[in-house]
């Protein structure tokens, strides 16, 4: 049996009201999200503490790998829910390439009160 090392951890949070002003901007969906996100989006009403979470999954993500948003594109990192409710992450593109190459896994964690929302990614290899 294998043991996964930890890697490296990302975290980030941000008031959802500038999410909520922001989603207002249909452009900012496309900019930062899938196709699959935003069908998930529209799914649950545009809700925004969702699309908080995720653009702070994207965040947290971009940190944890080290790069932060200078190399891998928003769009390249999908967070969708599984039946039960808890993230998962999809990566496209580099952040694919980066993914497979280093052998990398992926943990999730979102959470939002009224006021914020945070998200934390925790690589192990």
């Amino acid at each position: 049996m294998s043991s996964k090392i930890f890697v490296r951890t990302g975290t980030a949070i941000i008031e959802t009201e500038r999410i909520r002003k922001v989603c207002r901007n249909k452009r900012f969906l496309s900019e930062y999200f899938s196709a699959d996100e935003i069908r998930f989006f529209v799914k649950h009403k545009l809700n925004p503490y969702l699309i908080a979470e995720n653009y702070c999954a994207k965040i947290a993500f971009a940190k944890a790998i080290g790069t932060g948003m200078r190399v891998v594109r928003a769009r390249d990192i999908t967070v969708l829910r599984d039946r039960l409710g808890s993230p998962l992450i999809f990566t496209t593109g580099y952040a694919k390439m980066l993914e497979q190459r280093e052998d990398y896994v992926f943990n999730i964690s979102v959470a939002h009160c009224k006021e914020y929302a945070t998200a934390s990614v925790i690589i192990n290899k």
